[in-house]
C-alpha cells in the first residue's frame, strides 16, 4: 500500500522487483500481510496481486499472515482472530493456484511477540497456519524481533516443533539498548 492508501498493482511489484534484483540482486520478499487492512476501507489484496509479480519476474515471496492485539498503535485493525481469519480466507484461493511454488514460507504475526501478543496466544495460529496449509507449503513459522527468541518470550513456541521457519528480525536499535 501507498502512502496515499492506494494499493499497488501487480506491475508495481514487478517494477519493485527488477529494481530489487538489479540494484540488490535479491530474489526473495516479505509481505506483512496478506490482506492489508490498516485502514480499513482500503482494503489490498496483498497476495493476489504480488504472487503473479513474483511468477513473472521468478521471485519468491515471504507471505506474512496478521495477528496482533489492538493498541494504540493499532487502534483501526481489526481483533486479533478477525483479522487472522481474513487473513486465511485471502489466502487459500492463492495457494489453490499455479502460484503457491512462488511462496517461500508463510509467517503468521509479524513482531507479535514485541507486541505483547503471548507466545500462548500466537502458537495455535501457527499451528493452525500449518495445518491449513502445510501440504501447500513446508516453511510455515513466525518472525519476531530477535530478542523475544533470546529472552524466552518465544520459548513455548520455539521448543512446539510445530514452526518449520522461524524469521529474526534485528533491529539496531535494541543491539545498541538505544530507545
Amino acid at each position: 500500500m501507498y502512502v496515499d492508501h492506494t494499493c499497488k498493482t501487480t506491475a508495481d511489484y514487478e517494477a519493485d522487483f527488477d529494481a530489487l534484483r538489479n540494484k540488490a540482486g535479491s530474489t526473495i520478499v516479505r509481505t506483512y500481510s496478506v490482506i492489508d487492512i490498516n485502514v480499513p476501507k482500503y482494503k489490498c489484496e496483498t497476495a493476489a496481486t504480488i504472487l503473479p509479480a513474483a511468477m513473472s519476474k521468478d521471485f519468491k515471496v515471504i507471505l506474512g499472515l496478521g495477528f496482533y492485539k489492538k493498541s494504540k498503535f493499532y487502534a483501526n485493525r481489526a481483533d486479533t482472530q478477525e483479522h487472522y481469519e481474513s487473513e486465511k480466507a485471502a489466502l487459500e484461493p492463492v495457494l489453490s493456484s499455479k502460484f503457491a511454488p512462488y511462496v517461500y514460507a508463510l509467517v503468521t504475526g509479524s513482531e507479535s511477540l514485541y507486541r505483547n501478543v503471548s507466545a500462548q496466544e500466537l502458537l495455535p495460529r501457527i499451528r493452525d497456519t500449518k495445518e491449513t496449509f502445510g501440504k501447500r507449503v513446508r516453511r510455515i513459522g513466525t518472525v519476531d524481533s530477535w530478542n523475544k527468541f533470546q529472552d524466552g518470550t518465544a520459548d513455548d513456541i520455539l521448543t512446539s516443533g510445530v514452526p518449520t521457519f522461524l524469521y529474526a528480525k534485528v533491529s539496531p536499535r535494541l543491539i545498541t539498548g538505544l530507545r
